[in-house]
């Protein structure tokens, strides 16, 4: 079988995309092309350069629509497989990956789906967490019991939350020791401003 040209199916599906969002109340505003090679690697840039070499990708096209006097960001998801099928945001197994608005209109979330139930989501920016995504995806894709893949989603879950407050910890750390540099450097210079004050009387 012939290798998939995903940078010509992905300007096709752009193409696609926008005429079907020409109204007056709404424009398209770009594509983030998710490169996902086959070491399941993801990479992510805002021109299709980079699926010259992917074994599959993701895409997610904006655009803004106008409520009343106000645009609003909305998003469409869609997958493409090993095969070249553009599959919209279904992945394999009954999974999805869609970005939806939660409680408002400003609200986009992402959130990846198994038959319609929502396992994980976060917030923008998507580039960010497409990769924590596709790994999830991977480690629950062929997982046959609905406890199992709740079990790992949850454990997942709970390694990023460790992850982040790590990260916290290390900034707290960092910033404390900067304030002690800076404390210790207005000591230093009340210690000279004292001793000259003291030299002269």
């Amino acid at each position: 079988m012939d290798k998939i040209d995903f940078v010509e199916l992905s300007t096709f599906c752009v193409n696609r995309y926008k005429e079907t969002h020409t109204g007056s109340g709404e424009r398209y505003e770009g594509t983030l092309y998710a490169a996902i090679f086959d070491n399941n690697e993801v990479r992510c840039s805002t021109t299709p350069h980079i699926l010259r070499n992917a074994e599959q990708c993701i895409l997610i096209h904006h655009r803004s629509q106008i409520a009343i006097s106000n645009w609003y960001s909305w998003y469409f998801v869609e997958y493409i497989n090993t095969e070249g099928c553009v599959c919209g945001s279904n992945l394999d197994n009954g999974y999805s990956l869609d970005i939806n608005a939660w409680g408002s209109f400003a609200n986009q979330v992402m959130s990846l789906d198994y038959n319609g139930s929502h396992l994980y989501w976060c917030d923008a920016p998507w580039d960010l967490h497409l990769p924590q995504i596709w790994e999830l995806y991977n480690r629950i894709k062929n997982v046959k019991s609905e406890k199992e893949i709740n079990l790992i989603v949850d454990l997942f879950s709970k390694d990023e939350k460790i992850l982040k407050l790590e990260k916290e910890i290390e900034n707290f750390t960092f910033s404390n020791h900067l304030l002690m540099q800076e404390r210790d450097q207005f000591r230093n210079l009340l210690k000279e401003i004292r001793d000259i004050v003291e030299n002269k009387g």
